[in-house]
């Protein structure tokens, strides 16, 4: 059963510190992860973070020909972003062994298997799921950081990592197996992101295209016409630019960077120490877009597709024809430059 606070402990103006720190991280880990979706959350935010989670997802090609092979991140960017925030929701607000939950995930598994029929051996490796995991974990408090701003509160952030390592164990690998290897700690889980990352991960030229497309559609959603360009470079600047460079995506520069640095430090100072705590659920009270909603702002993206000349996605992308890829083998990877396979 989803968390639910009485009113009268919301009536402070700051009432969610008080409800949190009354909470341990180790046990009540559930509860805190759904005070801070419920009440410091918001359609806008969570979007942002997926955002950015799923770009860093697709640094290493066999994870990006995942996302090649559907055409969804391409071509319908909205429709894909509003089921993974359907997904993200449900886990957050109603905590990590809930009903909910565990269907959500149960969905989301079989997925990915599906995928896995057309891409054996991309779904084998336990560190590709943790580190989805992990990034999400560290992502707000590096961003913060990134900002000249304080990190997450070290009460969240536990909190954060034992929801993580709860949740990791419905996920599943290829062949219906769990994962393997989550680490005990969240220094250790800290330090697995970083190697993770500092691999020489297999480029490809697709990856630019998907973590574009991503952007693209989020500054399209979300910020009025003469701002859409506004709406991708803060995207851009909360990526790292270590990331940005093995992507083959130019970090911002000059006013541009001082603008997107502005505009989100402003945006976290005033939600985490101007406004007053929220009342409401933004779960409770999201607006979910429609099918037809996602399809009408989808019609951009496969323009976008045809006028930047990014790949199409599907099979004939990668080479595929109509059979599957070598069991542990990426198309993508094979046609790598020399010296990057």
């Amino acid at each position: 059963m989803m968390l639910k606070i009485a009113d009268d402990l919301k009536a402070d103006r700051r009432w969610i510190d008080r409800e949190i720190n009354k909470r341990d991280p180790e046990t009540e880990y559930g509860d805190i992860m759904s005070i801070v979706a419920q009440y410091q959350m918001d359609e806008l935010t969570l979007n942002f973070l997926v955002t950015i989670l799923t770009s860093y997802v697709v640094k290493p090609a066999h994870m990006a020909e995942t996302l090649v092979i559907t055409n969804k991140a391409l071509r319908r960017p909205n429709q894909r972003m509003q089921d993974a925030l359907d997904f993200f929701w449900t886990w957050y607000a109603h905590g990590p062994d809930s009903p909910e939950t565990i269907e959500s995930l149960s969905r989301l598994n079989s997925y990915h298997a599906g995928v896995a029929r057309m891409l054996p051996g991309h779904f084998e490796e336990s560190e590709d799921f943790i580190y989805v995991l992990g990034r999400l974990v560290v992502l707000q408090d590096r961003l913060f950081k990134k900002l000249g701003m304080e990190g997450m509160d070290p009460h969240i952030k536990l909190a954060q990592f034992n929801f993580a390592k709860a949740l990791s164990k419905h996920f599943r690998r290829e062949g219906d197996k769990p994962l393997q290897g989550f680490p005990d700690t969240l220094q250790e889980l800290e330090q697995f992101v970083d190697d993770w990352e500092d691999k020489n991960h297999v480029y490809s030229p697709v990856i630019p295209d998907l973590v574009n497309s991503l952007i693209y559609a989020f500054g399209d959603r979300w910020f009025p016409h003469p701002l859409k360009p506004l709406g991708r470079w803060v995207c851009i600047y909360a990526m790292e630019d270590k990331f940005l460079n093995h992507v083959r995506i130019k970090p911002l520069r000059g006013p541009r960077r001082w603008l997107a640095h502005a505009a989100l430090k402003g945006l976290f100072v005033y939600k985490t120490k101007i406004a007053a705590d929220a009342k409401v659920s933004a779960y409770e009270t999201r607006e979910i877009l429609s099918k037809q909603e996602c399809a009408a702002m989808d019609k951009k993206a496969v323009q976008r597709v045809k006028d930047l000349g990014w790949t199409k996605g599907g099979k004939d992308a990668m080479d595929l024809g109509d059979t599957p890829s070598l069991a542990g083998r990426c198309p993508i990877m094979t046609h790598a430059p020399e010296g990057e396979k």
